[in-house]
């Protein structure tokens, strides 16, 4: 093949590659988490909500979105935190006397400020897969009243709606990855371009 030739493929390789990371940060669905990160805490009367994800590869669980915190501001441990062990049982969990107990949360309201004294987690299920790929954390009922399980189906019908949601962003991370690749890829191929002319 002739240098030309491979010059052209490497613009065709480049061109494709900025289409993928544009198309990866096109995707809205971030704006819509936290949209219901907004909405929640009013809608059952709380002071916080935080949606976590749990990244299939790495099984690290990752804050998306929140009040009050920026995406991967925190990191949980999947065994001793109360995400994590949301998203290891799969099953919901009220606990009205966080602050109480000594844990994870105590880290957190060092590094963010933000002491949680009651929550309320459910875990988040794909759409495709029917395992568990996230949890949404709601903090502080207001007015020291105690989580109901009205406030539990509220938040495990808005986990069911955004489950989908959750999944593309695995999506759009595994776009990402791909792009990085090709990127590689084109730089090795530059390199044996200009060794080659040189």
């Amino acid at each position: 093949m002739s240098d030309p030739d491979l010059k052209e493929q490497i613009g065709e390789l480049k061109s494709r590659q900025e289409m993928a990371r544009q198309a990866w940060l096109k995707a809205g669905n971030r704006d819509l988490l936290k949209f219901f990160v907004d909405i929640m805490p009013k809608a059952i009367e709380a002071e916080r909500c935080s949606i976590f994800i749990l990244d299939p590869i790495s099984h690290k669980v990752w804050l998306q979105c929140g009040t009050g915190v920026e995406e991967n501001e925190v990191i949980v441990p999947k065994s001793t935190s109360l995400v994590g062990r949301v998203i290891s049982s799969g099953k919901s969990i009220i606990d009205d006397e966080l602050r109480a107990k000594v844990g994870e949360h105590d880290v957190i309201a060092v590094r963010t400020g933000f002491v949680a004294y009651d929550a309320i987690c459910v875990p988040i299920i794909g759409a495709t897969t029917r395992k568990v790929v996230g949890a949404i954390q709601v903090l502080n009922k207001k007015r020291r009243n105690k989580f109901s399980d009205e406030d539990l189906s509220t938040i495990e019908r808005l986990a069911f709606h955004i489950s989908r949601n959750i999944e593309d962003i695995f999506l759009r991370q595994e776009m990402e990855r791909i792009s990085v690749e090709l990127g590689s890829k084109i730089l090795e191929l530059e390199k044996l371009i200009v060794s080659k002319s040189g």
